[in-house]
């Protein structure tokens, strides 16, 4: 429950009653390493709060290329947002990138939690404020920036996001090739040293 709270009181203020009535709305689940945990096209009914581990969110294209667009790690909550929110079909994959802990939600519950507690309703509020903020931030990265840009943005942001997450996926996330990927890592790592 305390990392939980923790995350909760990162974004907004709840008392030690409020977070444990909403602490009491998750189940513990652990997943494999490759587990789809929601598969695009079905409705995502749940939300994940990683308490430890990484999850890898993702879709296909038209053409049925697949693309990386969000890694979670501690701490972090995943869903697709207008899957749960709307009760509509996904249209993104999450996976288990790594052995890894959740606590896990229902919409209902969560619907049911947010009616009774205002702080909850609150809190979250803040977290679709804070999703929909940092996708415009990734709009404008993926607009202005170079490759090179968006990988120093994406190690600041994550700085254990090479030894945890395979470099296809960053690579994808980024949109670029594997191979330009690595030629921009050895770029980082000679600037890193001089």
């Amino acid at each position: 429950m305390d990392s939980l709270l923790q995350a909760i009181r990162s974004y907004a203020p709840i008392s030690q009653a409020e977070g444990e009535y909403f602490y009491s709305f998750f189940r513990k689940v652990k997943y494999k390493k490759n587990t789809l945990l929601l598969e695009e096209g079905s409705v995502a009914h749940e939300v994940f709060f990683v308490e430890k581990g990484c999850l890898r969110q993702f879709f296909f294209t038209e053409k049925g290329v697949e693309k990386t667009c969000n890694f979670v790690f501690e701490q972090e909550f995943l869903t697709d947002l207008e899957s749960f929110s709307r009760q509509t079909r996904a249209t993104t994959n999450i996976i288990a990138l790594e052995p890894t802990e959740c606590l896990v939600t229902t919409c209902k519950d969560l619907v049911e939690c947010m009616a009774a507690s205002p702080a909850v309703a609150s809190f979250f509020n803040v977290i679709v404020e804070n999703v929909a903020t940092a996708n415009i931030r990734r709009i404008q990265s993926l607009l202005s920036q170079s490759p090179e840009q968006q990988f120093e943005v994406l190690l600041q942001n994550s700085p254990k996001i090479l030894q945890r997450v395979p470099q296809r996926y960053i690579a994808q996330y980024l949109g670029i090739a594997p191979e330009s990927l690595s030629r921009i890592r050895k770029r980082a790592l000679v600037a890193a040293k001089s």
